[in-house]
């Protein structure tokens, strides 16, 4: 499915599936810590991450072409779009004491729009994500823990990042977080 046909058929009906799931993940105890540490740490997109468990968890294995295309979609939406909000509120954060006490509201007011916005950007990523998903026939019809964790496999082989051991423990705080989905 080209870019532009699964981005005008989310335009009329967003997927949402994702990130449902990605949001009742990321509430589980100690997720959102891992996932904000690998995304510091190591340089990972959080989105393709919980794409890969979703996928695993729901779909099965990620075939070679849906992670290409997630990963070539993630990779310029997360530098044009995503990291400029992500470093604007995050400056805005660490320069806070530097703007007068008059001014504290609005400036407040407007570091919470550009988190909006910034939220609203990941979710876009995730209903792009998910419509390449759901334009797929998966290879298999196993899903599960395991399979996530292939998946992931599979991420970070494509994106050149060995699996070390304080990555694994992160990671796997995650997966098993899939239990209770």
């Amino acid at each position: 499915m080209s870019d532009a046909l699964t981005q005008a058929s989310i335009m009329s009906n967003p997927p949402s599936k994702f990130w449902d799931f990605s949001l009742d993940l990321y509430n589980k105890p100690e997720v959102s810590e891992a996932c904000l540490q690998l995304q510091n740490s190591y340089g990972l997109d959080v989105n393709l991450i919980l794409f890969c468990l979703w996928y695993g968890h729901q779909i099965g294995e990620i075939n070679e072409n849906i992670l290409q295309q997630a990963l070539q979609f993630s990779h310029s939406w997360k530098q044009d779009v995503v990291q400029p909000l992500r470093d604007t509120r995050s400056r805005m954060k660490a320069s806070r004491q530097q703007f007068p006490a008059t001014g504290n509201s609005q400036f407040d007011t407007l570091r919470d729009h550009i988190k909006l916005n910034e939220l609203a950007a990941e979710n876009y990523q995730q209903q792009i994500l998910e419509a390449y998903a759901l334009a797929d026939k998966p290879t298999s019809e196993k899903t599960g823990f395991e399979v996530a964790d292939g998946n992931l496999n599979r991420f970070l082989a494509a994106v050149g990042i060995q699996r070390e051991a304080p990555m694994n423990g992160l990671l796997l705080k995650i997966a098993h977080a899939l239990n209770s989905v």
